[in-house]
Formats: structure tokens, sequence, C-alpha cells
């Protein structure tokens, strides 16, 4: 078997990566001058939610029908005790978050450790980043999805064993 020295892990903080993670950190305790390669697939989102408030915001003093930047009508211009709407936004799949939980779990593992964020289809940027890093290994989650969807598109997993540069790993 050739020497493994590059390894890609694909991370999503999914509960098939949180599998791969923890392979990669036996595999990678085991080797000797190993070098790890975490790879994160963006799909930050973006969500706003509805929330209810008793306290209106400060909004800005109209002059001449013009609002005016940087001057505020105090709070008691406002009603006492009404009930305000506003919006919020909420990021989920935050790659900053993803990494942040595999360092995490890492910390323990003296190795040489690089993270990077790709765009794009997941299987395609993992597998262009495997090439590009000269990868030996990748290790990656088994996909959630199953029955007919999985049929007829096909799990990311199983795109990269299919088209890696490399051998593929595939924790269930």
């Amino acid at each position: 078997m050739a020497e493994i020295k590059r390894v890609l892990l694909a991370y999503d903080d999914s509960p098939g990566s949180k599998k791969a993670l923890q392979l990669a950190k036996e595999l990678t305790g085991k080797l000797s001058s190993v070098q790890l390669f975490i790879a994160h697939v963006f799909e930050e989102k973006l969500r706003t939610e509805t929330v209810e408030s008793a306290e209106r915001p400060i909004e800005p003093l109209p002059i001449n029908n013009f609002p005016a930047d940087g001057i505020q009508v105090p709070p008691l211009a406002f009603e006492q005790g009404s009930i305000d709407k506003s919006e919020h936004a909420i990021i989920t799949n935050s790659s900053e978050q993803v990494f942040n939980n595999a360092k995490a779990e890492l910390t323990s593992l003296n190795i040489d450790t690089n993270y990077s964020v790709l765009e794009g289809n997941p299987a395609d940027s993992i597998c262009d980043y495997a090439n590009e890093v000269n990868a030996d290994l990748v290790i990656i989650g088994q996909s959630g999805i199953g029955g007919l969807k999985r049929k007829l598109l096909g799990g990311v997993s199983q795109k990269v064993a299919n088209n890696a540069p490399c051998h593929v790993m595939i924790a269930k």
C-alpha cells in the first residue's frame, strides 16, 4: 500500500462528517508526518426570523422629510409599552463554526492541519481540491440521503468515491 502523507477530510459538521472526523483522528494519530487538509464546501445560509419585542428601535429623526443620520429620536417619543415586531438574521451552516468544531476535536493531536472553504458542487469541489493538494486519501462521511433520492441523484460520498484522484474512505 502506498504511503499516506496527505489526508483530505471533507467536513460539514453533519453526523456523517463527524464520524469521518473521528476516523481521521484515529488514522492520522497512527501515521507519522502526515498533513491533514480539512475542507468545507460553502453552504452558509441566511434566514430571517420575526421576533416580537417590547422595545422599539430608535429611529432617525426626519428633517424636512429626510432622515438625518446620526440624530436619534429619544425613546420617550414613542408610546410606552408598545410591542413591535422586528426581523433578525440567523446564519446557519457557518464555515467558521464548522472549523471551530473541527479544531476543538483536533487540538489534542499535534499534526499539521490546513482548513479551506470550497465553493460549488460539493463532490466536484472536494475532488478538485484533493487533486490540488495532491491528497493520498480522502475521508468523507456517508451522506444522509437515502431511498429514491439517493438512487436518482447519488450521494456526495459516492460521487467523490467515483471521481477522486486518490483513495477514498467513507465513514459509516
